[in-house]
């Protein structure tokens, strides 16, 4: 009998730690006309855009061309590793890390670059591409979500699947607390989605358009490729009414699940003491 109770007081208490959806949705704060624009990374400063032909080149976050461009290996969504100072793109396996260029039409031969093998990656075309510390986020086209070891020391981890697959995905590192956030193709229409790094979804938002492709974060706003639109988007996400980047606009508070196991943990004990005084 007692097992029994503790078992049903358990599970009460993990039921009420759940998070419930949040309302997420999406603020646009500016956009502007790139030409084709496909991967998209920032690298602490401004942010660098790739096309269908494997070229790239750096914009400002406020939309202006600087001149530097340059020529890489294959068409891919782009990122960029703080650990290096290098740009990267992915092919299947193939992750390939070079300099950025400091002049116009610069192929990326000459930029010092690096090639790595990723374990079981795989996909021609990868939408979506993040490298976070040690850990390379990559999506192929219309596909799953992984994470691999960006030394490519390891198998790689599946983050999310489903039919219908995704795009875009950036991992999102604040100062009190870290997000995933994907473009999601399975759902109709198309949405921007916010997970947990275990996963769990936070909540969606519609996107403004068809589709967007790969995402890069700058700290404060998030950039949105719009590859049929030739434009990249710099977008607010707000949760339950405030700003998932910036918790000065009473944005997202620390996880409810936290508050929740304390009123739950709170209960089993409140009960057990019940128990006691009844059969003592």
């Amino acid at each position: 009998m007692r097992k029994i109770m503790m078992a049903a007081v358990a599970a009460v208490a993990l039921a009420a730690a759940t998070p419930a959806a949040a309302t997420v949705t999406l603020s646009l704060v500016d956009s502007f006309s790139t030409g084709e624009a496909f991967g998209l990374a920032y690298d602490g400063s401004n942010l660098w855009v790739s096309r269908s032909n494997g070229s790239f080149y750096e914009v400002t976050t406020s939309g202006v061309v600087t001149g530097n461009s340059g020529q890489g290996p294959f068409w891919s969504a782009l990122a960029y590793n703080s650990a290096n100072n290098k740009l990267a793109v992915q092919q299947g396996s193939n992750l390939v890390q070079f300099d950025r260029p400091t002049g116009s039409n610069v192929d990326y031969s000459t930029l010092n670059p690096t090639s790595t093998t990723i374990p079981n990656a795989y996909g021609g075309l990868i939408d979506g591409l993040d490298i976070e510390g040690g850990t390379l986020w990559w999506s192929p086209d219309i596909d799953l979500v992984w994470n691999s070891p960006v030394n490519g020391s390891g198998d790689r981890t599946l983050f999310l699947g489903g039919a219908g697959g995704y795009s875009g995905v950036e991992f999102v590192d604040l100062a009190s607390h870290d997000y995933v956030i994907v473009v999601n193709d399975a759902l109709n229409p198309r949405r921007l989605c916010v997970h947990e790094t275990n996963a769990v979804e936070v909540g969606c938002t519609s996107l403004p358009n068809s589709r967007y492709e790969d995402l890069a974060f700058d700290g404060r706003y998030l950039y949105a490729a719009d590859y049929f639109g030739n434009r990249i988007d710099k977008i607010d996400l707000l949760v339950d009414g405030g700003s998932i980047f910036d918790p000065s606009t009473g944005g997202v508070p620390e996880p409810s699940s936290w508050a929740l196991m304390i009123l739950g943990f709170g209960g089993v004990g409140s009960l057990l003491r019940r128990r006691r005084v009844a059969f003592a």
